[in-house]
């Protein structure tokens, strides 16, 4: 094969799997919704008896959850973001939780 037709191949298999990609993380879509999605994994989070829960707030947009608030730890920082993807069928985590442990 020549190089031409490699380079031609490529690029085509690129732009087919960038077109590709919003189908993708749309079949991932929390069934029931964003509401949906939210309350899962803020049930999740508050049932971990190793955060301080009323801390943390979870928030979904378009598929994607925001973890928003304060944790004591960057375990705990950890911790919530692990519990969210746990959560089945949830797709991207944002965490934009701060940790007090250094605000000294």
């Amino acid at each position: 094969m020549s190089k031409t037709f490699n380079l031609t191949l490529a690029a085509a298999f690129l732009t087919a799997t960038t077109l590709m990609t919003p189908v993708a993380f749309a079949s991932t879509a929390y069934p029931g919704g964003d509401d949906a999605e939210t309350s899962a994994v803020q049930t999740a989070i508050d049932h971990d008896l190793r955060l301080r829960a009323d801390l943390v707030q979870v928030q979904t947009i378009g598929g994607v959850v925001y973890l928003h608030g304060h944790v004591g730890s960057e375990y705990a920082e950890e911790r919530a973001e692990k519990i969210a993807q746990s959560v089945p069928n949830v797709g991207k985590v944002v965490d934009t939780l701060s940790d007090d442990e250094f605000n000294g």
